[in-house]
């Protein structure tokens, strides 16, 4: 058997212009004048009024009005930014709301938080907001996790009408959203955001790690106001884990401010767009396949089949996936499917490779069902 080829992480594709930046970058730093000595002998806590200004323009119009920088720090990934989060909003012996397939790491990070998670049925658009209420209503939760903007795993985007539907629910409830907008940048025309619809009560978080590189471990937090961050980081004001690496935000800071972040992701957008391409030319005829703009897709498993052996089959057949036992937490999740994700195949080339074998095992899995029917 070949070397499996792995559709398990939903990352950007390994391009060869981030090497190539990185590289410029390394060069003009040794070549300049500028001391980067004193950046490393103190912690760049919430980071700097530079940082938090490029932020602000990566953001761009996914929240508007623009926010003042006041309501803006770094976190050194989204991860941790969940934690923080959690553990200063919700607390311990409290609930988090959030879609019932989600971030598997949302269910660790809330177990460390000592709050538990309770999931909300979703359908084609997100969240249903009969069950949202009906769960605040039965659980009175401190806040609602959101990634709907390219939904992991199932890839659907929460369009307007229904996040306003859901703002209204939770401002209802008196409970915070937390939205993670880990993919948004890769569409064109993008819903509003929580933090657009209802400022209020959003805290907004975007990853650099998903447009850029797995090893960007760097995040933005917009908070409802300052004076709404100023309360969550007096508690957490001690501990410098949650603080960016200097000189990686340094790097950031500085790509956003000159244009290079920008090239990076519209070459990462090109790319994960012809890719998407691939799987919808192989896969578009498959019941319950769902393309997205974004760096993953879905693929609902043939009827009767569960995820684990769905991925479990897609994996002997060579390629690793992650079902959607993964995203459900300790239940077995109500949708069975995988979430390939298209950035880490090495090429098109292998991509299609992977695509086609997927497409194999769903037809071979699905055939025997259609028989006996």
């Amino acid at each position: 058997m070949s070397q499996q080829i792995s559709m398990m992480r939903a990352a950007a594709p390994k391009l060869e212009i981030f090497a190539n930046a990185l590289r410029a970058t390394w060069r003009e730093l040794a070549a300049s004048e500028e001391s980067m000595a004193a950046q490393f002998q103190t912690h760049r806590f919430t980071g700097t009024d530079d940082d938090r200004t490029a932020a602000v323009s990566w953001i761009g119009d996914r929240i508007v009005p623009t926010p003042a920088i006041d309501r803006v720090m770094l976190t050194n990934g989204t991860m941790n930014s969940i934690l923080l989060l959690s553990s200063s909003l919700v607390g311990p012996g409290n609930v988090i709301l959030a879609e019932e397939l989600t971030f598997p790491i949302v269910y660790t990070l809330t177990e460390i938080a000592g709050a538990a998670v309770q999931g909300v049925e979703i359908d084609d658009l997100g969240i249903r907001p009969d069950d949202f209420e009906k769960k605040c209503q039965q659980f009175k939760p401190k806040a609602v996790y959101l990634n709907c903007t390219v939904h992991s795993p199932t890839a659907y985007v929460t369009p307007t009408e229904r996040r306003v539907q859901i703002a209204e629910i939770a401002r209802r409830y008196g409970v915070h959203i937390l939205e993670d907008e880990a993919q948004a940048l890769y569409l064109e025309n993008a819903p509003k955001s929580f933090a657009t619809i209802a400022p209020d009560i959003t805290w907004y978080m975007m990853g650099l790690s998903k447009y850029l590189s797995l090893g960007v471990r760097v995040a933005y937090v917009v908070a409802p106001s300052a004076n709404a961050l100023n309360s969550v980081l007096e508690k957490f004001r001690p501990l410098t884990t949650w603080h960016p690496a200097p000189i990686l935000a340094n790097i950031v800071t500085r790509w956003i401010e000159i244009g290079t972040a920008q090239k990076l992701l519209a070459a990462v957008r090109g790319e994960v767009h012809r890719r998407q391409l691939v799987a919808q030319e192989l896969l578009k005829h498959l019941v319950g396949f769902r393309s997205s703009h974004g760096i993953h897709f879905w693929l609902e498993a043939p009827p009767g089949v569960a995820s684990t052996e769905f991925s479990k089959a897609i994996g002997e057949a060579g390629v690793i996936v992650r079902p959607s036992q993964l995203y459900s937490g300790a239940k077995e999740p109500r949708l069975q499917g995988v979430r390939p994700g298209v950035g880490e195949p090495s090429s098109i080339e292998e991509m299609r490779r992977a695509v086609d074998l997927m497409r194999e095992v769903y037809e071979r899995l699905h055939r025997p069902k259609r028989s006996a029917a």
